[in-house]
């Protein structure tokens, strides 16, 4: 399943609340989720302490993803992802604060509102001393574990009685070694877009369990062919992990045309 990396960028949302007097976000903010979001990018133009005696304490850049939008006080929500910069000086700033760290992942996929927090080191705690709310909600979810990279092909040959699967790569983020694998070749009604699948299965190659950081790529099987109806299907390649107990679909390519069998 391909994952389109996110890119946006976030407004400030007065609140009338008051923030703590302490150091600014500067100009525009940003985030951009890499290859499956388990990376982000994120930071502002800028970071500036406009106190002209007092220095700061050790800041945070935070990205939240929110239920609704924050307006001042503590954050509820879950903490995407953060890291640290040193205080700064009275009168200092930083210029084009960004970094790439790794990101977390709701449980539950949904919408949600996503909010950058510059935190501030005081009385033994971090607090919010400025923040932005993103003006666009997005849709984010549980870290995909598998994912299947094309291009991708298949090609049939009934006198032979075997299908050719062929797909560039097989990748995972599982941290110990996966259950058994499997990539099947399905023909349905209509276009496949997740979850249980039904419909004619074409055929079915069944791949080694990966260790963690290995990938499987340039696939060429050829997989017993098991023909459907006449008729006109959509096409996808499905790859499926054993649990234990039974093969669960973790990722799929699907055809976006209908083919005449």
């Amino acid at each position: 399943m391909k994952l389109t990396p996110m890119l946006a960028a976030c407004a400030f949302v007065f609140s009338t609340l008051t923030l703590v007097a302490g150091p600014k976000i500067t100009g525009g903010t940003h985030y951009q989720f890499g290859a499956g979001n388990a990376t982000v990018t994120f930071g502002c133009e800028g970071v500036s302490n406009p106190s002209k005696e007092n220095a700061t304490g050790t800041l945070k850049m935070e990205l939240w993803a929110l239920e609704a939008p924050h307006t001042g006080g503590g954050i509820s929500g879950i903490l995407l992802a953060d890291y640290k910069l040193d205080g700064l000086n009275p009168g200092g700033s930083y210029t084009s604060v960004r970094k790439t760290v790794k990101a977390a992942a709701p449980a539950r996929r949904k919408s949600y509102v996503l909010c950058l927090t510059l935190m501030e080191y005081q009385g033994g705690a971090y607090v919010i001393s400025d923040y932005r709310n993103c003006t666009n909600p997005v849709v984010l979810g549980p870290q995909a574990l598998f994912s299947l990279a094309g291009p991708w092909r298949w090609q049939s040959s009934v006198e032979g009685g075997t299908v050719e699967i062929e797909v560039a790569k097989i990748s995972h983020t599982r941290t110990a070694l996966t259950g058994t694998l499997k990539l099947a070749l399905w023909a349905t009604s209509r276009p496949y877009t997740g979850g249980a699948i039904e419909g004619y299965k074409l055929g079915e190659v069944p791949k080694a369990a990966l260790k963690p950081g290995y990938t499987y790529n340039d696939l060429k099987n050829t997989a017993k062919y098991a023909a459907p109806p006449h008729g006109s299907y959509y096409v996808s390649l499905l790859l499926s992990e054993f649990d234990g107990a039974e093969y669960r679909i973790e990722a799929y390519l699907a055809a976006s045309t209908p083919t005449t069998f």
